[in-house]
């Protein structure tokens, strides 16, 4: 005579109790992890922009700058080349002087994760000391703009992004060699990615 095996009604529920344990602890960590790559994504964007805007002005021999726009009430970015040989300025653009050359594209990606912002409490990226303004996620002087000059130098600044659970980065632009540093605040320090 066969006898049939299977799992009682307790074994079934036991089971079902440790996966939805592990749900419960793991669903916050993929979620902080999916934040992470969201806000490491939307700066390594900028990051080739950069490189591209950076790279035009070399060869081309002319400044170009990747400008900080509001567009129907998102942040953008579109770049910009000198059209008269004096650096591009706000003043050329409105003007019509200094053109357009690519853009406007979205400064965080068009992630759901990512917003341009600076948590409260952050400190501020090292060597910099003290807190960070929530005020002022984009620091690129009053102009809103990094330029680049024919010799590959930079205008020098940071903006910030923030992720929707509690992530903070940093696009850190140094303006004598034009290099690019992507700064994750994680685990209460500044890390590079």
């Amino acid at each position: 005579m066969r006898r049939e095996k299977g799992h009682t009604l307790v074994e079934l529920a036991a089971v079902l109790a440790i996966v939805i344990v592990m749900l419960a602890v793991g669903l916050p960590r993929l979620r902080a992890h999916s934040e992470e790559s969201a806000l490491v994504a939307a700066a390594l964007v900028f990051q080739q922009r950069f490189r591209e805007a950076w790279t035009r002005a070399i060869t081309t021999g002319r400044y170009t700058a990747l400008r900080f726009e509001t567009i129907e009430g998102a942040p953008h970015y579109s770049m910009y080349s000198d059209g008269n040989h004096n650096g591009v300025l706000a003043a050329d653009i409105r003007r019509g002087v200094d053109r357009r050359i690519g853009g406007p594209w979205r400064l965080d990606s068009g992630s759901v994760y990512v917003r341009i912002a600076v948590r409260p409490g952050v400190p501020a990226v090292p060597p910099d000391s003290g807190r960070l303004d929530p005020r002022q996620p984009i620091r690129f002087g009053r102009s809103q703009m990094i330029s680049f000059s024919p010799l590959g130098t930079a205008t020098p600044g940071t903006f910030y992004l923030a992720g929707s659970t509690g992530g903070q980065a940093a696009v850190r632009v140094n303006g004598n060699t034009a290099r690019v540093r992507v700064m994750l605040w994680s685990g209460g320090e500044w890390r590079q990615r």
